[in-house]
């Protein structure tokens, strides 16, 4: 046997290993671990390294010693972008991943990224400098000998040791583990329901042949039996629809607050209130609000956020959802205000460039006819940062004043966005021990936030627009505890609903726990719009609101994005 050209590959063997073992300490998995999924996983990271060392070969025209170089490449690589990754968004790179990689170029996600690095990440630089002397000190002659015969070896313990394990599973009669063990490829509803626990088990190579069809953009295709679950579902108004609230024309502004959390409302830090003019909304009985709202988001975060509020769909699980929505037909919210005759035109503000997170073909979409970005702000107030938030709420105050009504804004701010090791300077300082530096700094930016909120409403006072729209403001996803540094001490992750001058009775609606996907269709039923598609979520403004499987409607939201479901249905 060629121990060293073993030995060698072993290296790349241990970086994936490694990477899983990262992750599975930091990340939530849907199915709990138990022992034929860690031995999946050991087969699993086998597989994937011997695919990238064939690869490899080819690669390199067979040559052994420079395949091995390039394979410990590519599985740190892998290893190393997906632990990064996973502290920010909870799960492993998806299969289309690579398409975002343009939102690097972005400076809150570099700033983001550069606040994810962990001292336990020098195992790859110490892994590296091992794998390089091992390298340097055997010669090509040395790796190419037996090299095949060595595979076959390694394989065929792996083989035994295979069924040696079904064996034992045998003699203890646990077939549930043993059923479970011998499903060589995901399947397909398994991967889309719960991506991290079969990505874990069946490895990125099997994952990518049971999810070809990512890479290749493909439709799935329905049986009438799910067909008929969607339509079922969604044509059910008992809980979507009560009465129109809103008469006349009204323009809709809807603000989205980056990771707001409803925790903040109310809460005192030093003695000095944090959102003072949210909390005055709060107070104010004329004013809808509702703190309990469970965000909704996969691993597209604030892209996923927009896409709840915007379609009445919830995101994909496996994928960021705008990677894939971005082809098929939509029912906007704002599509639909204007098709009913309610709205006139529609506008978004946005802090980024246009094409972040696909802005400007996800906009089509939704229905949204128009986009403002940084890039129609003056340059010399911001250089090419993305904006903050007074230069956001700058911008849309300007478009609002000039727009015909009623109108749909979109308005997106960014000042709270994580890295929290740092905050905006602006006057507002906290100093409690009890909290994390991290904690304290996004207290600091959501009263900035609050501040910004409070001066653009009274710009659509002093503009008359303010009594003649209804307007939104709510988070487009949570601050997760861990950027805040308060893993001990968990925060909620409820997120908070402000709806103002929509003449609802406070004493008539749902103020208990909910979910983002509720917002579509409660906007629908205030402006009494009636059309076919509602939204998969309930009304707030029925007091008789019904909690609801979130799983269930998740598995319908992945059948209609993924199979193009509404352009069928119109072809139809």
């Amino acid at each position: 046997m060629n121990t060293n050209f073993l030995l060698l590959f072993g290296l790349s063997v241990v970086n994936l290993l490694f990477m899983h073992g990262q992750m599975s300490m930091t990340m939530k998995y849907e199915y709990p671990f138990n022992e034929d999924a860690i031995f999946s996983n050991v087969f699993s990271c086998l597989i994937d390294a011997t695919f990238f060392f064939l690869l490899s070969l080819l690669l390199t025209r067979w040559r052994v010693k420079g395949a091995l170089l390039l394979t410990f490449i590519l599985t740190v690589l892998l290893s190393f972008f997906n632990v990064l990754y996973s502290r920010f968004f909870d799960h492993y790179l998806p299969n289309l991943a690579i398409l975002q990689i343009g939102n690097m170029n972005d400076s809150s996600v570099m700033g983001s990224t550069l606040t994810g690095f962990r001292w336990m990440d020098l195992f790859y630089m110490l892994w590296a400098f091992l794998f390089g002397w091992l390298y340097k000190r055997y010669d090509k002659v040395m790796l190419r000998t037996q090299w095949l015969r060595t595979m076959g070896l390694l394989w065929g313990a792996m083989v035994a040791g295979v069924v040696a394990f079904i064996l034992v599973l045998d003699l203890l009669h646990d077939h549930n583990l043993k059923t479970s063990f011998i499903r060589f490829f995901p399947i397909k509803q398994q991967h889309t329901q719960a991506p991290n626990s079969m990505l874990y088990r069946s490895g990125f190579l099997r994952r990518a042949l049971v999810c070809y069809d990512d890479f290749i953009q493909k439709d799935w295709e329905l049986d009438e039996s799910q067909k008929a679950d969607i339509k079922r579902e969604y044509s059910d108004y008992r809980q979507r629809t009560t009465k129109a609230i809103v008469e006349g024309e009204k323009n809709l502004i809807f603000i989205i607050v980056e990771s707001y959390l409803s925790v903040t409302s109310d809460l005192k830090v030093d003695g000095k209130e944090i959102t003072p003019f949210l909390n005055s909304l709060k107070r104010d009985s004329t004013v809808f609000y509702n703190g309990h709202m469970r965000p909704n988001i996969e691993m597209g975060e604030s892209s996923d956020g927009q896409f709840v509020y915007m379609t009445g769909l919830l995101p994909l699980k496996s994928e960021m959802t705008v990677n894939i929505a971005k082809d098929k037909t939509l029912y906007g919210l704002p599509e639909a205000l204007m098709k009913a005759g309610r709205l006139k035109h529609s506008h978004i503000i946005i802090p980024t460039s246009p094409t972040f997170w696909e802005q400007d073909k996800m906009n089509l979409r939704y229905g949204i006819e128009q986009m403002y970005s940084k890039f129609d702000c003056d340059k010399a107030l911001h250089g090419n940062k993305d904006l903050d938030d007074e230069m956001v709420f700058m911008i849309a105050s300007r478009v609002e004043a000039a727009a015909e009504q009623p109108f749909f804004s979109l308005v997106v701010t960014m000042s709270m966005h994580n890295p929290y090791t740092k905050c905006v300077e602006h006057g507002f300082t906290l100093a409690d021990k009890t909290m994390s530096k991290e904690y304290l700094n996004y207290l600091v930016d959501c009263h900035y936030t609050d501040m910004q909120i409070e001066k653009y409403i009274n710009s659509l006072k002093q503009q008359g627009l303010y009594d003649n729209s209804v307007i939104v403001i709510t988070s487009d996803h949570h601050a997760h505890s861990e950027h805040l540094n308060m893993c001990n001490n968990q925060v909620s992750d409820e997120l908070p609903l402000y709806i103002i001058n929509s003449d609802v009775d406070r004493d008539h609606v749902w103020t208990g726990r909910c979910n983002q996907l509720d917002v579509y269709t409660t906007l629908l039923d205030i402006y009494g719009v009636r059309p076919e598609w509602r939204g998969l979520g309930r009304t707030l403004l029925n007091v008789n609101y019904q909690e609801y499987p979130i799983e269930k409607l998740q598995t319908l939201s992945n059948w209609i994005i993924r199979s193009n479901y509404f352009e069928m249905e119109r072809k139809h």
